[in-house]
This record gives C-alpha cells, structure tokens and sequence, in this order.
C-alpha cells in the first residue's frame, strides 16, 4: 500500500480514517510495550514514542491532534509529523492498522471479467468516467458483485482498496492501470483451479488464436489488427485456463503503447481522442474500445509465439509440443505460484489440440495477413 507525505493531514471531515486493527491487541510484557498480531502470529516490540502513537490511536485521537501533542513532548513539527507517518506506514504494511472510510459511493460501474460480476464504486462520477475506458463490456444491470473495488479522491490522488484488502494510493492519471493491474491479481489469486498465461486471445467462429510473447511483442496491436479481420476479441494481456482445457480472455480493452501510437492511428481515428493513463513503470498508455467481442471461454485451435524482427517479413515456423508447453509455462503464472498437476493436464490437453507456431514479423499488418493464411489452412 502507499501513502504519500500528507498521510498526517487527514483531518476530522476526511472520508479516510484509521484505526488500530481488531486482532491486533497491546500489552506490556517485562515492562516493554508490545503489539501481538493474531494475523500475522507476531510480537512487535514498540519504542516509547511508538507506544504514545498507539495508545492514542486506540482513544481514538485524530491525527492532526497526535502530531500537535507529540511536537508538545519535544519535537520539531516537520519531526512530529514524520514520526507519526512512518510509524502509520509500518502498521498499515503489517495491516496492524486499519483504514475506515466515511464516504456515501454514489457512482458505480459494473462489468464481468472471466466470469465474476465486477462493481467500482467510487466517491464521484468523474473516477467511474476515467475507469469506463478499461472495460470493453459495461454492464448495466445489477448483479451480486463477487468482486468489489471501491474508489476515493483525496486531493490531486485517489485511494482504493486492493486484492489484500489495503489500501492503494496514486495519482488520478494512474488509476485505470492500477485497477486494472488489481482485478488481473485478484482473480488469479481466486480461480484456484485455473492458471494464467500471458496471451492476447481472439476467437473465429468457434476456434481461439492465443498471441503469446513478452511485453513489447506486439499483442496488443497484432490483436488489433486481426479484430478489423473477423476475428472477436477476447482480451490482450492475460488468458485463464481452467481445468477442461478451455480458455477465456479477461476482457479489458487493448491496451496502446506510445510506440505503436502513429500506427494504430493510421487504422483508429479514436485514439487521438482517447485519455492517456501512466502507468507505475513510467509508460503512458491508452485503452481502445473493441465492439466486437467474445465473452464466453473457448477452445483453443492455435496458439502463436511472437518474434518482433525489425525489416523482416512475416514467417511461420511450426514449433513442437515439448518446446511449446516449455515457453508456455515460463509465461504462465497460478494462484500459489506453482502450476499444478491439473494445470499440467489442461496445458497438455491445449498443446496437444493446437497448431503451434513461431510468428517472426515486423509490421502487424503482415502479421495478419500471415495469419489469415494460417486460418484458411495454409501457411
């Protein structure tokens, strides 16, 4: 979790407000003050400062207030101020502390990412209108949310509470990639059963095509490229794969690297006009809607390794199951880190069902030309 330098100023009418947790309990124990995590399973011991901190917090003290008294007690302000900053930051990644909002949620969004109904809620209408770019599937309707993200603004920035329930801080032009980034980890974390690979996926009739390859390979925009080709979209970062062997796409819209922005122009006149978002390795991207998608799991009928080769033309070169499933599980990731034996079985059964191919290209435009030869039985 991350909060910025103006965590002590959260006042009286602050929609944030923090607290000590409710497993975590305070004690002296050979006169030296302690806190027992029932969590974490842990004793931390306090220095005399930390322990006023504490002891404050449980009478329920607002900040501005604690910061006032320990500048009382000797303290420069600016030092009172980072003192009790760095203590609060070391008790919420402990999750010794606990966050409290006080905010009515009057704007929403929902949508459904591999089967789970997603609800945002947030504190204006203005964070749901940055967030709508995300998602290429907006669902109106009211469904029992199995996933819930609520959203608040605090100044220049915003807060959100993510997959391990704490809090994330960053700038509004941060927010779709950083929620983004949360919902892709939390559903991996929940589909036990499934594992993930890194993959754009699209669908013709009833076959999948997976794209697969290292960030910078050109999914995102060979996806592209094929959907205006009849193909349906089903996603271009992460693909889950359950048990049976059927992949689904999660839905959020391509994501457009600056890179490839000058070429994707050429074919979208809507991208010029599409916000651009930062996200936290320092690229600006933007999200491209895609009408027409796929939104249901599916088999998969090929599965493509990219090659980006500056002035080369496209090539197919069929690839082994052995290499195949080697690549494949180098670029897939599970809920516990490991893929499992069922995982294995499923990732035999999609290996052993797929035409495998290495695509060695420069420009997406050949690349799909190469690839609608691959589709009508030819290579």
């Amino acid at each position: 979790m991350i909060f910025g330098p103006d965590l002590t100023e959260l006042g009286p009418e602050s929609p944030i407000q923090l607290r000590p947790a409710a497993d975590a309990s305070f004690a002296l124990i050979d006169d030296r003050p302690v806190l027992f995590s029932e969590k974490n399973q842990q004793v931390y011991e306090l220095n005399q400062i930390s322990a006023f901190l504490w002891c404050k917090l449980l009478d329920q003290n607002k900040l501005e207030t604690i910061a006032d008294e320990l500048s009382e007690l000797g303290l420069g302000r600016e030092q009172a101020r980072n003192v009790l900053r760095q203590a609060l930051q070391q008790w919420l990644d402990l999750e010794l502390v606990e966050v409290e909002w006080r905010l009515p949620f009057a704007s929403a969004l929902q949508t459904r990412l591999a089967q789970r109904a997603i609800s945002i809620r947030a504190s204006n209408e203005a964070l749901i209108k940055s967030l709508e770019p995300l998602f290429c599937d907006l669902n109106p309707g009211r469904d029992q949310a199995d996933i819930t993200i609520e959203v608040v603004e605090v100044g220049d920035e915003v807060l959100f509470r993510n997959c391990r329930k704490s809090i994330t801080r960053c700038p509004i032009t941060s927010l779709a990639p950083a929620i983004k980034a949360d919902l892709t980890e939390r559903i991996i974390l929940q589909d036990q059963p499934d594992f993930a690979l890194h993959a754009a996926s699209l669908v013709f009739g009833d076959k999948g095509l997976l794209l697969c390859g290292q960030p910078g390979t050109g999914k995102s925009t060979l996806a592209l490229q094929l959907v205006s080709d009849e193909y349906r979209y089903c996603g271009d970062d992460v693909v889950m794969i359950s048990p049976n062997g059927l992949a689904q796409g999660l839905l959020f819209a391509p994501t457009i690297k600056p890179g490839t922005w000058e070429t994707i122009s050429k074919a979208r006149d809507d991208l010029s006009h599409a916000t651009a978002h930062d996200r936290t390795d320092g690229i600006r991207v933007r999200y491209l809607p895609v009408a027409d998608v796929h939104k249901g799991s599916f088999q998969v009928e090929w599965i493509i390794f990219l090659k980006r080769v500056d002035g080369t033309s496209a090539e197919l070169t069929p690839l082994g199951q052995i290499e195949s499933m080697q690549r494949v599980i180098n670029g897939s990731f599970a809920a516990n880190g490991k893929l499992s034996l069922a995982g294995f079985a499923a990732l035999k059964k999609i290996i052993g069902g797929a035409g495998l191919f290495e695509l060695t290209y420069a420009e997406a435009a050949d690349a799909g030309r190469k690839l609608r030869g691959l589709r009508h039985g030819f290579s």
